[in-house]
């Protein structure tokens, strides 16, 4: 079982950013510094339009990415000057990040979740960094840390954000923490490489799910947040035939917001009006801006460290 679920998150996550191999946005710093003996690498970006202190957001890459990949590929940069809110892409190590770390059947050992944490610590040793706005996004195998993050100990961060990614096999094993978590999930309802039904074995008549669908990731996070089951939806203007978005949003507790973004036939990539397609990637949609809708999700949200959420 363990071998078949190495293959097949292997096989997700093939490619995910390996095609997009561009160099990173000019303004954009590379930094390193030593985490428990391991040199960790990351891209700091401080627009000249923050102000102090400023909300941080933190954006992982795909795998086999880096972070000054997913800051090009994202374009999440043009959303901090608009903004005015710090920005870092920091680096898996071997270009993955360790969502799996003690579920059961895995060997892995490096804490990825405290990584992050130290990450907010050095970043706020240097910049003015309102520590009740910290937030978190990640695509594809960064994306599967996102959700490892929000489950296991949000209370570091205000938000959470998913591209292309879902809940995973083992991680109600990991999942202790009690406290909300918004989020939102962005997905192609034809992702080859996550897909939107799910990746499971069958055995004895019952499914295992390596990936969950992600109707199911999106009812975990609304019933985590204590959120009603109804969902309201929303479409978007479509720009051309190729794809098309729905928003689909439930009626949660103040400050808690669960949302999801289906992208009608798109595929694994980060939605962007002036993003070209690559190679294996699928269908791009263009109607949307993902790094500027994931702000505008982030922007109301607030979270005293450590403790509750506050709208």
């Amino acid at each position: 079982m363990r071998k078949l679920m190495l293959v097949v998150l292997c096989l997700c996550w093939m490619g995910a950013l390996a095609a997009v191999a561009q160099e990173a946005t000019p303004e954009a710093t590379p930094e390193a510094w030593l985490v428990d003996g391991v040199e960790r690498t990351y891209t700091l970006y401080v627009p000249e339009t923050v102000s102090d202190p400023a909300p941080l957001v933190i954006v992982l890459h795909g795998r086999f990415g880096t972070g000054a990949q997913i800051a090009d590929y994202s374009q999440f940069n043009r959303v901090a000057d608009d903004e005015g809110f710090i920005i870092a892409y920091p680096d898996g190590v071997d270009g993955e990040w360790n969502f799996v770390r003690a579920v059961p059947g895995y060997d892995e050992t490096r804490d990825d979740l405290a990584f992050l944490v130290a990450l907010i610590d050095h970043i706020a040793e240097t910049h003015a960094v309102d520590l009740t706005r910290v937030y978190l996004a990640g695509f594809s195998n960064g994306g599967f840390m996102v959700h490892r993050a929000a489950c296991e100990d949000p209370t570091h961060f205000a938000g959470f954000a998913v591209v292309a990614a879902a809940a995973f096999g083992g991680m109600q094993d990991v999942c202790t923490s009690e406290l909300p978590a918004p989020m939102i999930l962005i997905h192609g309802t034809a992702d080859e490489n996550v897909p939107w039904d799910g990746t499971g074995v069958t055995r004895d008549g019952q499914t295992i799910y390596i990936t969950y669908p992600i109707g199911t990731t999106f009812s975990y996070w609304a019933s985590v947040n204590g959120c009603e089951q109804d969902a309201t939806t929303r479409d978007f203007p479509a720009l051309d035939a190729a794809t098309s978005v729905r928003a689909l949003t439930v009626t949660c507790p103040e400050g808690t917001a669960v949302t999801l973004y289906g992208v009608l036939n798109g595929g694994h990539n980060w939605p962007r009006p002036d993003l070209e397609p690559y190679s294996g990637s699928g269908a791009v949609n263009h109607d949307i801006d993902a790094a500027r809708e994931i702000w505008n999700f982030f922007e109301p949200l607030s979270r005293e460290q450590g403790n509750s959420l506050t709208p």
